[in-house]
């Protein structure tokens, strides 16, 4: 009975530690989200930027031509990091599955013992009589 309620603890450990990366993936995707959001936000800016056809002097002809080069190097530090957190999602998720898959073993192992005690249990009582 002693290694059932072991394999159950290391069960449960197993449960908690897959919800912890449950969570984990939750908010990635939720920073992934806000990434899409802003970048979209950026491109919204630099069309703005481009297609304004004013009359402009040459400074804001300028400023707004750094203007628009600082939002489209943000755009592509976001597509970085949109990129990276999608790496990060798939690495999460390859450790929930790795983890169910063990949660699986861990439930067949409990089976097997369980099953071994009752047999001795019943070999026990058989003895007796």
């Amino acid at each position: 009975m002693k290694k059932v309620k072991q394999i159950e603890l290391l069960k449960s450990k197993e449960k908690l530690s897959r919800q912890k990366t449950v969570t984990q993936l939750i908010e990635l995707k939720s920073e992934v989200e806000k990434c899409q959001r802003i970048e979209r936000e950026l491109e919204e800016i630099a069309k703005q930027k481009a297609v304004e056809k004013e009359k402009l002097t040459a400074y804001l002809f300028q400023s707004n031509r750094q203007l628009v080069h600082k939002v489209m190097e943000q755009r592509e530090i976001l597509q970085n990091r949109q990129e990276f957190l999608e790496k990060e999602q798939a690495a999460v998720t390859n450790e929930i599955n790795k983890s169910r898959f063990k949660s699986q073993i861990l439930e067949e192992k409990r089976k097997k013992e369980k099953e071994k005690v009752l047999e001795e249990i019943i070999s026990k009582q058989e003895d007796m009589f």
